[in-house]
């Protein structure tokens, strides 16, 4: 039987279920990891440099390369905004480190001076040393700051982690694992759940700043548009000032909705991620220690309501600048309909006293016309009939014809023209 044809998107789509795992699979092991934020206009280089690296031995693939030897390797990530490089290690000796600094330091800044190449601008680093030994209470101490780290079991009790959030050898944050017993690709999964709670929470910070300079523009505009409907009430008259005033307030509103929208939005993904990640840790607690959840958001969650928060108020001064502009267009509209009946009114009484001066203006052509025949004739008869009394007899005759027949000649030519309207 003939095998129907697979979909274009079949394979795609299965290896895309794989493409961000971690090739670490056991410790002990170090990894040190990048974020840079790439503009949009360094993205062409950032390709070309991807390019020149792939050219010289990495194994690349859309959006990602990798360059992986027995003993470590790194990995390139394009993401939307921003690109993340990781480096790892499993040159180490797990006795030996721990007892002297827990595998920190491994891999040093120094020894990445050809990222300094890379295209963008360096967000974040962090580095996660795993060894399968507890860190001697010295060299825990010496590492990471424990007056307010964080410190918890995860993958239920499989391993522990701890943490100070605090920028340590080339600015890079430290998290120091205890292997108790990871297995399959948990140490994988592990250290991806790690590094993407950090990028993310970080990443979801960018729209903080964003949101508290909005607040303090909402103040403002709120004021203004508080203004604005306060001056209908008061005037209704200055109906073209208000409505100057309100439409450039709302161009300021789009403007800003549309500066602001995309960071908004972006904010509130790398938020929610982070929390994803968080949960999929299955964190238990440590005494003495927050948790790394309890931690990020109390933190954390502040910030969001902040941006939360902006967003409802921007949206909110959209929806009532919307309601003030329906009230000034039915205001206008009905302003605009009392003038339309005033001018129909006027045109009423026009119309009237034009009716009148064309009647009046009738009767005085009567008599013009007649007057003019009435001379023509008079030249005419007057050489047969000189000033005798029958000529004037004949006058006062003919007068009445003639102002008999123009008055019927200029009432056809009305009726005529009018189509017989009176």
């Amino acid at each position: 039987m003939t095998r129907p044809p697979d979909h274009p998107l079949r394979l795609a789509l299965t290896e895309l279920m794989h493409e961000r795992a971690l090739p670490i699979f056991s410790g002990p092991v170090v990894v040190r990891s990048w974020v840079y934020l790439v503009d949009d206009n360094d993205r062409d280089a950032e390709t070309a440099w991807i390019d020149s690296l792939d050219a010289e031995g990495g194994a690349s693939a859309h959006g990602r390369l990798a360059v992986l030897t027995p003993k470590g390797g790194r990995i390139w990530e394009r993401h939307g905004e921003f690109s993340t490089w990781l480096s790892f290690t499993t040159a180490l000796d797990a006795e030996t480190e721990a007892h002297k600094g827990l595998g920190f330091c491994t891999i040093r800044s120094a020894d990445f001076d050809w990222l300094k190449r890379a295209p963008g601008t360096v967000f974040r680093s962090v580095e996660i040393s795993v060894l399968p030994h507890a860190p001697a209470p010295d060299a825990l101490a010496e590492a990471i700051d424990l007056t307010g780290a964080v410190c918890c079991e995860v993958f239920d009790g499989k391993a522990r982690i701890w943490s100070d959030f605090r920028g340590h050898e080339g600015g890079a944050g430290r998290i120091y694992i205890h292997d108790k017993g990871l297995r399959n690709d948990e140490l994988s999964r592990l250290l991806q759940s790690l590094i993407e709670i950090g990028h993310y929470r970080k990443l979801a910070l960018l729209g903080f700043p964003v949101a508290r300079e909005l607040m303090a523009w909402l103040k403002d505009a709120e004021a203004r548009l508080a203004g604005i409907t306060r001056d209908m009430a008061d005037r209704p008259a200055a109906q073209a000032d208000i409505l100057e005033r309100l439409m450039s307030l709302s161009a300021e509103v789009e403007q800003r909705v549309n500066a602001v929208r995309f960071r908004q939005g972006a904010t509130e993904a790398y938020a929610r991620l982070a929390e994803d990640r968080l949960d999929s840790l299955r964190e238990s607690r440590v005494e003495g220690f927050s948790t790394m959840a309890e931690f990020i958001e109390r933190r954390l969650q502040p910030a969001m309501r902040t941006c939360e928060a902006a967003s409802k108020r921007l949206d909110d001064i959209s929806v009532r600048i919307g309601r003030v502009s329906d009230l000034l267009r039915a205001r206008i509209s009905i302003t605009l309909e009392m003038q339309n009946q005033d001018l129909l009114r006027s045109m009423d009484v026009r119309a009237k006293l034009q009716m009148k001066l064309s009647h009046l203006v009738e009767g005085l052509s009567v008599f013009a016309v007649s007057y003019y025949i009435f001379s023509l004739l008079k030249y005419v008869i007057d050489p047969w009939t000189g000033h005798s009394e029958l000529a004037h007899k004949l006058y006062g005759g003919l007068v009445a014809l003639i102002l008999a027949l123009a008055w019927l000649f200029i009432h056809h030519r009305k009726k005529s023209l009018t189509g017989g309207e009176h």
